[in-house]
């Protein structure tokens, strides 16, 4: 019987093709990045696989919809306050020059990863120290699936085609080795156990009874301060194996992965910041928390009792009006409903709201974003007197935590989210964030339990990872 190729061959085979195509086409100067996009229906993805080295992660388990990213053929890199602007022009810079095939016609597009951190100044430091304040990460190889389909796209530098050859080669067999090789849950759960706090409860408890009485004495509406906890687990902590966890227990929820020089950092986040797709846009405004319970009746009456509660209602507001405000000037039309609906997770309910609009120039992704964030949710309103009191309460310094991570594509459509429920994995130790918006109502106990809820979507996570 002939030898029948294997998976890798193929599609090697069909990347030779396709290089070799491309020698006779295209022109342009050393280092300008070629991407290949090949159609590649003998792989399917379904949550983050088991990689060593470097990877980047976007999954929509609701949609079945998922980015791997493997390597990188460029970084672009920014830090103070015009980061992302200064982002947003040196991918434009990119993308002007970016040459993109698909021979197969498959339909996706050669896509970027991004994220940054909540404060443009934040020096990244400690456990923080791999990841960049602000970046853009063009992979070397890339997956797409969606639910009836799978692609790759080879990303290399224009003038290094014999490299491309050797990294496709060496990637492509990480990726099917990862892919075959599915995470084994542990015999038992991973048990957690917190090992440390910051600031103390004490001092937090404090904090929001300050930030309350300043609130009501009128200095500002709204400040979202944070804590952070550190815990250890039994066991070593596997991304993979917490991503897939995620996925089941949160698939509503937009979840991204990274690890990058020795930081993994993962999420799984109810709030997009915002979303482009041509020249239409969308937001999620998110602002109000309760807990779900078990029993259909109390958990309907919670909902109600969210829906109505004053304090809550006022704090989504100031969050629907902050980002309404920013959009103004990017947006001919926008529309957003006069009252929000419930958000349902797992373990917690959410007030939100959908804006929606049409952008009347042309406003990068970026440049928009630079707008949008931090808003009203993450930080308070107004956004400027919440900045200050966060710096001065040391509450800025936050990492990637509230800062915002998604994907840009080769044609500036792309989708970010706002960066919660979130834990920077180190070994069997972890740290968790969570915060809470302070209004002039707000109760510094029952902030106190809102933040614990949120700490249980990815402590719960984790006892299986």
């Amino acid at each position: 019987m002939p030898h029948r190729p294997s998976p890798i061959q193929t599609i090697l085979g069909r990347l030779e093709s396709a290089l070799a195509a491309l020698s006779s086409t295209t022109d342009g100067p050393a280092g300008r990045l070629v991407s290949i996009t090949l159609a590649t229906p003998e792989l399917h993805l379904h949550r983050l696989p088991p990689l060593n080295g470097n990877w980047f992660y976007w999954g929509e388990p609701s949609r079945q919809r998922y980015l791997l990213g493997i390597g990188e053929a460029r970084r672009l890199t920014a830090t103070g306050e015009q980061r992302l602007r200064r982002l947003s022009d040196q991918f434009e810079q990119q993308r002007a020059a970016w040459h993109h095939v698909d021979p197969d016609e498959s339909g996706f597009r050669a896509t970027a990863f991004t994220g940054f951190a909540f404060d443009p100044d934040d020096p990244m430091r400690q456990n923080w120290s791999g990841l960049p304040n602000a970046a853009i990460f063009f992979p070397e190889l890339l997956l797409h699936q969606t639910p009836d389909r799978c692609a790759l796209t080879f990303s290399f530098c224009h003038g290094s085609r014999q490299r491309a050859r050797l990294r496709s080669r060496h990637l492509l067999q990480e990726l099917t080795d990862a892919l075959l090789r599915d995470p084994q849950p542990h015999s038992d759960r991973n048990r957690i156990s917190r090992t440390g706090t910051m600031p103390s409860d004490d001092e937090w408890l404090l904090q929001v009874s300050e930030a309350t009485q300043q609130i009501r004495q009128g200095s500002l509406d709204k400040v979202v301060p944070f804590r952070r906890i550190s815990v250890r687990a039994e066991h070593p902590l596997d991304p993979s194996r917490l991503m897939a966890s995620l996925d089941d227990l949160y698939p509503s929820s937009l979840l991204f992965s990274i690890r990058l020089d020795g930081s993994t950092f993962a999420a799984a986040t109810p709030e997009r910041l915002i979303s482009r797709k041509q020249r239409l846009i969308s937001c999620d405004a998110i602002g109000g928390t309760i807990r779900r319970a078990q029993e259909r009746g109390e958990d309907l009456q919670l909902g109600r009792q969210l829906l109505n509660d004053r304090k809550s209602r006022h704090e989504h507001a100031l969050v629907v009006q902050g980002i309404l405000a920013s959009l103004k000037a990017h947006c001919a039309d926008l529309s957003a409903p006069p009252h929000p609906t419930l958000k349902r997770l797992r373990k917690l309910q959410h007030l939100w709201t959908g804006i929606n609009g049409e952008l009347r120039g042309d406003a990068t992704l970026l440049r928009i974003a630079d707008d949008l964030h931090p808003t009203a949710a993450v930080s308070g309103f107004p956004s400027a007197n919440a900045g200050r009191w966060l710096s001065d309460h040391q509450n800025a310094a936050r990492g990637w935590y509230t800062g915002a991570a998604g994907w840009l594509d080769h044609q500036g459509d792309g989708e970010l989210a706002v960066l919660l429920r979130c834990a920077l994995l180190n070994g069997e130790r972890a740290e968790l964030f969570a915060g809470a918006g302070v209004t002039s109502e707000s109760c510094p106990i029952a902030e106190f339990q809102e933040t614990e809820l949120k700490f249980g979507t990815m402590l719960e996570a984790l006892e299986h990872a």
